[in-house]
């Protein structure tokens, strides 16, 4: 009796450890925006605003794009006053403005950004150690139509939503567990992804930035939204 108890009490150990481990996996960065610097034109217009980043990101590019309504085809926002939009890969400014990404739309115009990473040479990433990816906002003015495509080749998985506006840092966390996936997906073979921001609300103009982009196991402190279709 008192050795079975001893191997029923080392078993459950080894569990809890095992459990634990699972549980502390080191975040692992997608993006924190420390390369890969740029600030696009301003557009007013058009379907294709492409520019090609290179740095320390996941993939070790970055593939972005801003699609803007034409001013005379609503979709259903567009672009009555003209109004410039733009993005950027920015450095920060001291302690309190981390290196971001920023979107900046004109008023009643609704962009949508694409950013891809792994269309350089496949990144071909073990997803599975992780539960969730963590999206850091420092601000967002508007709501905003958030969408996350993940790729193995041709076969893909997506998670999304419609977050609100927030003043303030906030973090978005979608449960990788939750998306959508086609039958050919393997979370342990993501070989590109696909980051979809586009205007969620009716009066348009939504600007934003996000700090980093990364993948997790806990969920962080402060203003924290889970995100999922």
């Amino acid at each position: 009796m008192r050795i079975q108890t001893t191997l029923t009490l080392f078993a459950a150990l080894a569990a809890a450890a095992i459990s634990a481990s699972a549980q502390t996996t080191t975040d692992l960065t997608i993006d924190d925006f420390t390369s890969g610097q740029y600030q696009s034109p301003e557009f007013f217009s058009g379907p294709t605003h492409d520019s090609i980043q290179y740095g320390k990101m996941m993939g070790n590019s970055r593939d972005t794009n801003m699609y803007i309504c034409p001013t005379t085809t609503p979709c259903p926002t567009y672009n009555p006053y003209n109004q410039p939009s733009s993005y950027s890969f920015s450095t920060g400014y001291g302690t309190t403005y981390k290196p971001a990404f920023v979107q900046t739309a004109g008023f009643e115009v609704g962009p949508r950004i694409d950013m891809g990473y792994g269309y350089h040479g496949a990144m071909n990433k073990d997803f599975t150690p992780y539960q969730k990816i963590r999206v850091n906002f420092k601000g967002l003015t508007q709501t905003l139509n958030f969408n996350i495509q993940l790729f193995t080749t041709y076969w893909w998985a997506q998670g999304g939503c419609n977050i609100p506006a927030y003043a303030g840092e906030f973090a978005i966390e979608l449960p990788i567990n939750k998306f959508v996936t086609t039958s050919g997906f393997n979370l342990s073979d993501v070989t590109a992804m696909d980051f979809i921001f586009q205007d969620g609300s009716y009066i348009a103009g939504v600007d934003f930035a996000i700090t980093s982009i990364e993948l997790t196991n806990t969920t962080k402190p402060g203003t924290t939204i889970p995100c999922h279709f």
